[in-house]
């Protein structure tokens, strides 16, 4: 598996900046909206400090924070999406998930902006 092919694989993701989810032509409105309200929800935490990147490609809670049901319901909502889109991407492209999630997370985290809470290999830190 070559470093080229998951690069390729992850620059195809549309979910980069928030995590949205792959959608067929019934659902695009009512999935639309979902997706658009787990995002409003999980940026404010983010902006809180309770939510951050993971260097595996998924959203985590920071260890310390008390984040609503709401919140915790669409991290899960955003990286239940981010999983159905690494897996696809990684099919396509004959290489594994965790590859592409982890090249994803990589980006995700680099992006983050200044004062937002991450997760790299070495644990959680404010960006």
């Amino acid at each position: 598996m070559g470093m080229k092919k998951i690069i390729a694989a992850v620059s195809a993701i549309a979910i980069l900046g928030g995590g949205a989810i792959a959608l067929n032509a019934l659902d695009m409105n009512s999935a639309s909206a979902q997706a658009a309200n787990a995002k409003a929800t999980v940026d404010s935490a983010k902006a809180r400090g309770e939510v951050g990147e993971q260097i595996d490609g998924y959203l985590g809670i920071v260890p310390g924070s008390s984040p609503s049901a709401a919140v915790r319901s669409a991290v899960q909502e955003i990286n239940i999406g981010r999983k159905t889109v690494y897996t696809n991407q990684a099919r396509a492209n004959n290489v594994r998930t965790e590859d592409v999630a982890g090249v994803s997370g990589e980006k995700l985290i680099n992006r983050a902006p200044s004062g937002q809470m991450v997760k790299g290999n070495s644990g959680w830190y404010k960006r």
